[in-house]
C-alpha cells in the first residue's frame, strides 16, 4: 500500500532525528574510535534499559516524535485548523451541508473560519440550499457552485464580503437589479423631411413589455443619463413588443412620454408622462 507523502515525510523525520539521538547522548552508543573528532556508530543503543540516561533519552525522543508529528500533520494540509467557531454549533444544527461547505469556503477563499461563517450565512440568504461543490476564483470574483446553481462573491481585502450576485442582479448586501437596458443594441434610422431628405437621426432599443414592467426607476434613470442624454438624436425610443414604448424628445431626459407608437417610433396615443424630479429620480403620471 502506498503511504501518503505526509506520512512518509514523518517517517523520514523520525528516522533522521533518532539517528541524531544515537550520536548525541553520551555513553549510550557502543562505538569504535579511531582517534578522530567524530565517533562511528556500531549499533543502536539499548532503549529498554533503566537509569537516568535512558530516561533523558526517552524524553528527547518524545519531543522529537511530537515535533515530527506536528510537521507531518502540517504537511498533510488543514488538519490542525480549528473549525469550531461561535456560530458553528447553531449552523450545524440548522444546515446539514454547513460543515463541508464552510470548510470549502475557508480553504478556497483563504479566510478564517469565522469569516467563512459570515460568507456561508450570506450565501444562504441569497439562495444556497445544498453542499458547496466547488469555489473558483477569477479576477477577484469567487464562483460558488452547488448542484446546477452558481453565485458570484466579491471580497474586501480584510476578508469581509463586498457583494454577492447571481451573475446579473446584486443580491447582497442589498438587492440591485441588473440594468438590462445598458446591454440593448442601439439602432438608428434617418429622420426625413416631407420631401424625403434626411434631416437627422432617430435611435431606438427593443425590449419585451414584461422587462419594461419590472424595470426599476433607478435603472431607468441610469439609462437616461448614460445613453440618451447628450446623444444628439432627434428622438430616442424604447420600443416594446406590444406596440407601446417610451420616447425621449431629442436628448431631453426630463419628461419622456409613454404610449402607443407609430411605425417611426413616435407616440401617437399618449398614456402617461415619466417626470424627472430635482433629485434625478423618475415618477410616472398617467395622462388625463
Amino acid at each position: 500500500m502506498r503511504l501518503p507523502s505526509c506520512v512518509l515525510k514523518f517517517r523520514f523525520i523520525l528516522y533522521f532525528n533518532t539517528r541524531q539521538v544515537y550520536n548525541c547522548v553520551k555513553g549510550q552508543n557502543d562505538v569504535e574510535t579511531d582517534g578522530s573528532t567524530f565517533e562511528k556508530i556500531s549499533k543502536p543503543p539499548n532503549l529498554s534499559g533503566g537509569g537516568m540516561e535512558d530516561s533523558k533519552m526517552k524524553r528527547v525522543l518524545s519531543l522529537i516524535l511530537a515535533a515530527g508529528l506536528a510537521l507531518s500533520l502540517s504537511a498533510c494540509g488543514d488538519v490542525l485548523v480549528d473549525l469550531d467557531t461561535p456560530k458553528s454549533s447553531e449552523l450545524s444544527a440548522q444546515y446539514d451541508f454547513y460543515p463541508d461547505s464552510m470548510n470549502t469556503i475557508r480553504a478556497d477563499m483563504q479566510i478564517t473560519p469565522e469569516q467563512a461563517d459570515d460568507v456561508f450565512i450570506a450565501l444562504v440568504s441569497c439562495g444556497l440550499d445544498g453542499k458547496i461543490s466547488t469555489v473558483s476564483e477569477t479576477d477577484g470574483v469567487y464562483k460558488v457552485r452547488w448542484g446546477t446553481n452558481t453565485l458570484e462573491v466579491m471580497m474586501n481585502d480584510d476578508g469581509t464580503i463586498s457583494e454577492i450576485s447571481d451573475g446579473k442582479d446584486v443580491l447582497y448586501p442589498e438587492y440591485k437589479q441588473y440594468n438590462f437596458l445598458l446591454d440593448c443594441d442601439v439602432k438608428t434610422s434617418d429622420v426625413k423631411s416631407g420631401s424625403g431628405d434626411a434631416i437627422g437621426q432617430r435611435a431606438f432599443v427593443s425590449v419585451l413589455k414584461s422587462q419594461l414592467a419590472e424595470l426599476t426607476a433607478e435603472n431607468f434613470a441610469e439609462f437616461a443619463e448614460t445613453v440618451v442624454k447628450d446623444s444628439g438624436y432627434n428622438y430616442f425610443t424604447i420600443k416594446c413588443d406590444d406596440g407601446t414604448g417610451i420616447v425621449f424628445d431629442g436628448s431631453d431626459v426630463t419628461i419622456p412620454v409613454y404610449g402607443t407608437l407609430d411605425d417611426d417610433g413616435r407616440v401617437t396615443d399618449t398614456a402617461g408622462f415619466i417626470t424627472r424630479g430635482v433629485d434625478g429620480s423618475y415618477t410616472y403620471e398617467q395622462a388625463d
